[in-house]
């Protein structure tokens, strides 16, 4: 989803009603990814807890309040659809929490795509490999036969510590330099793309 835009503003405005200096918006677009209280304590590592409480509470009623979820990145709609008619079983780990998971699976109407899902308040947050291990184990599906495709280094580190293939997505919220440092079996430019670039792995 193209949802960078959209976290940055609610979470700037999170900070401001809390009356706390607004973080940059490159530094903010650093923490997409992680778990709504590791991303803060990472913005704001001196903030005491009440207050760090009351942001994520500012930053979810913001974000819930917008009339529908981000829209999806082109062909990523038409991509997941070809692959779970292939026979490929589709699953999410994501830092979100369920209600916010259920919420982007609702307005996008990809809810019969995805036979497992995790969230950061169902499991440990990335990077931890938990989230991963979880719907491996769910799937009876190990590690190496799964690959994890994220646009953050939080979603490859995960990935690495599951011991799951991975792969990159050039777009998203961190640098391709950064994913690189994974070693990712491929960048995908087009989200197209993925079904071609699956059947070059082993």
């Amino acid at each position: 989803m193209d949802s960078e835009a959209a976290i940055v503003a609610a979470m700037s405005e999170a900070y401001r009603r809390e009356g706390e200096a607004v973080p940059s918006y490159r530094a903010i677009r650093e923490i997409i990814g992680l778990s709504l209280s590791d991303a803060i304590c990472r913005l704001t590592p001196a903030i005491k807890p009440d207050g760090g409480g009351r942001i994520a509470a500012n930053y979810r009623a913001g974000y819930a309040a917008r009339n529908s979820s981000p829209a999806l990145f082109p062909g990523v709609r038409e991509t997941l659809s070809k692959l779970y008619d292939s026979g490929y079983c589709l699953a999410v780990a994501t830092g979100k929490s369920r209600g916010g998971l259920a919420k982007a699976i609702n307005d996008t109407d990809l809810g019969g795509l995805f036979v497992a899902t995790r969230t950061a308040d169902m499991s440990e947050p990335k990077p931890s490999p938990a989230m991963l291990h979880e719907i491996l184990a769910d799937l009876d599906v190990p590690a190496g036969a799964a690959i994890m495709i994220g646009d953050t280094d939080f979603d490859l580190a995960m990935a690495q510590a599951a011991g799951t293939q991975l792969a990159g997505v050039s777009y998203g919220a961190h640098p391709v330099e950064r994913l690189l440092a994974y070693h990712p079996a491929f960048m995908l430019d087009d989200f197209g793309d993925l079904p071609n670039k699956m059947k070059t792995l082993n």
